[in-house]
């Protein structure tokens, strides 16, 4: 199986909004259109995308060309993380170094982790054999990727360096990382 992992395109941050229900920036309309223009996508038979709206955006102009099927996921859904935290990258750290434990009120990593590998082998059940697109989130995309490689936890500056509207390539049913992240408007990560 060729599972395509995609993250969402560059949204706009605003403190007022909860997280799960940001926009697309005015870059991230770019980036998502950019998307659609990559070769992969003739070989793909299926996207999954997490509840959030900004999974859906990203892939709207891919929609727009192509009639492939679509499932809605929401233990695809980012790291729960209620209200606005000031110091993110802060947080971040603390959420991949103690996976177990909360990171101030947001959910465990392990927590998410578990959410993501249970969602990826229902998917791999149902569609073996199809090449499928996932679109998700930086942070559970980012423990999904160092559970396949076998780490322990998360590089906070392999995190750091992972663009929006980055697309990587693995096989969940050999548990293989076969392609790292590539953006698709070049590399600029979360700082």
């Amino acid at each position: 199986m060729k599972l395509y992992l995609v993250t969402h395109a560059h949204t706009e941050a605003t403190p007022e909004v909860d997280a799960r229900g940001w926009s697309l920036s005015a870059e991230g309309e770019g980036q998502a259109a950019l998307l659609a223009m990559q070769p992969f996508w003739g070989a793909v038979d299926r996207i999954y995308l997490s509840s959030e709206p900004k999974t859906r955006l990203t892939v709207e102009p891919v929609l727009r060309q192509r009639a492939l099927p679509v499932t809605v996921d929401a233990r695809l859904d980012e790291l729960r993380r209620p209200g606005w935290v000031e110091d993110y990258r802060a947080r971040v750290a603390q959420a991949f170094a103690a996976p177990e434990q909360p990171a101030g009120d947001w959910e465990p990593a392990s927590v998410a982790l578990a959410r993501i590998l249970a969602a990826v082998a229902d998917l791999c059940a149902q569609h073996p054999n199809a090449a499928s697109v996932l679109v998700g989130h930086g942070l559970t995309l980012s423990l999904y990727r160092a559970h396949l490689l076998g780490q322990t936890q998360v590089s906070v500056d392999d995190w750091r360096r992972l663009s929006f509207a980055a697309v990587a390539i693995a096989d969940p049913i050999a548990g293989l990382w076969l392609q790292d992240f590539v953006g698709v408007a070049g590399q600029s990560g979360r700082g």
